[in-house]
């Protein structure tokens, strides 16, 4: 199964080639209070269905051929996560192979592909289970579309499924589907120079290619809303997908960068060596190979890794790596992207002087990362519109 996942990468936007998308869509993230999970759903999702206790609902796409179903069990209905997803499975005579467990986010899930009739044609999809935070309760997910359209479907299925959150801290862990494909066991080392300073670090082997993965799906989706009226929805949300994805990649690099620099930049600024160390590394992504690619099937977004590891690299790119170093050092990052420009930067919550555009009462400081010599603060006059600048509201 972990296999078939894995093919998924080099199908990059196959479903764009055969699926029709018309104009509208609408939907809207699922928050549960009560259950404290969250989805960050694509665009088009409406329910059909849910039982009166508020404790299973259905959902189905407005243009696409894909259900989402949503189980809720409380109060140790079962004693564990595969329990539960094969109760849940065997309520729809779905069929399938085997039920995986794993860890994420200090959880035991579940998680199966499956095929089931139950609805009167053909269907098969992902399955996954995990235990929430309420002592007892389990939150079953089943994405799935029609059997004759499903492989078409299936990055459309884990977008779906990856976007599941169930608590803050888990907003910025790789999502459930990413971590079952790419449990990154394996360390390796890296050496950063910047401003001079060799900053010996490490990732996991498997960060670069399950970053890439996370990109080609989310891209894939996002190609299907370009000429859609929620294209701004869809945006923010590919680039929120990945900035989860890259957090915590990024934060053993984070700390090293920090250890090996942070004693210059207190005698630089005393008073504010955050201030030191945003300049001294924003002149250090300044610096990389510019490098930007073209097409339609392909995101020309660099994978966070790959760009802190020295691989050619374009705006969107640099900034993310930087918002996700500072946010990992506590100062509050944000990304801004624009499609009148072409263009994004990234924005912190440093009170100093310089341009900056308010987010939910924030006043974020705009950092240029593609001009050389450009200090923090200053954006070019012709880009300087702060309403044709979108924040994507990073976690």
């Amino acid at each position: 199964m972990k296999n078939r996942l894995l093919s998924i990468i080099s199908a990059t936007a196959l479903f764009l080639l055969a699926v029709i998308f018309p104009a509208v869509l609408h939907g809207e993230e699922i928050i549960d209070n009560d259950f404290n999970y969250s989805l960050d759903i694509p665009e088009g999702y409406k329910v059909i269905g849910y039982t009166p206790d508020g404790m299973s609902y259905q959902f189905k796409h407005d243009r696409l051929p894909v259900d989402f179903i949503l189980k809720l069990y409380a109060e140790n209905t079962y004693k564990n996560s595969k329990t539960a997803l094969k109760s849940s499975l065997q309520k729809l005579s779905a069929k399938y192979e085997n039920i995986d467990t794993f860890t994420w986010c200090n959880q035991i899930c579940a998680i199966t592909t499956f095929n089931s009739s139950a609805t009167g044609k053909e269907s098969s999809g992902w399955a996954i289970c995990v235990p929430l935070k309420i002592e007892g309760s389990q939150l079953v997910l089943l994405c799935y579309a029609d059997e004759e359209k499903s492989k078409n479907c299936e990055q459309f299925i884990i977008s779906t499924l990856n976007s599941l959150c169930f608590d803050n801290e888990s907003k910025t862990q790789p999502g459930i589907i990413t971590s079952y494909a790419y449990p990154g066991t394996q360390k390796k080392k890296i050496e950063l120079l910047i401003d001079n300073n060799k900053v010996e670090t490490s990732i996991n082997e498997e960060d670069s290619i399950a970053n890439q993965f996370v990109i080609d799906c989310e891209f894939a989706v996002l190609s299907l809303y370009s000429n859609n009226d929620k294209w701004k929805e869809a945006w923010t949300r590919y680039y929120r997908a990945i900035f989860r994805d890259s957090y915590s990649r990024i934060q053993k690099p984070a700390f090293d960068i920090k250890t090996a620099l942070y004693s210059q930049m207190k005698k630089k600024n005393p008073e504010n060596p955050n201030r030191s160390l945003n300049e001294t590394l924003l002149n250090w992504v300044q610096n990389f190979e510019y490098v930007r690619t073209s097409g339609s099937k392909k995101s020309d977004f660099t994978n966070v890794i790959d760009v802190l590891c020295g691989k050619g690299n374009d705006c969107d790119s640099r900034s993310m790596l930087m918002c996700c170093i500072m946010q990992n050092l506590g100062v509050k990052s944000e990304l801004f992207i624009s499609r009148i420009y072409s263009h994004a930067v990234y924005g912190l919550d440093l009170n100093i002087p310089g341009a900056k555009i308010e987010v939910n009462g924030i006043n974020f400081l705009l950092n240029e990362t593609t001009a050389r010599n450009i200090k923090p603060g200053l954006i070019a006059q012709d880009q300087c519109d702060t309403e044709k600048w979108i924040p994507v509201n990073l976690p």
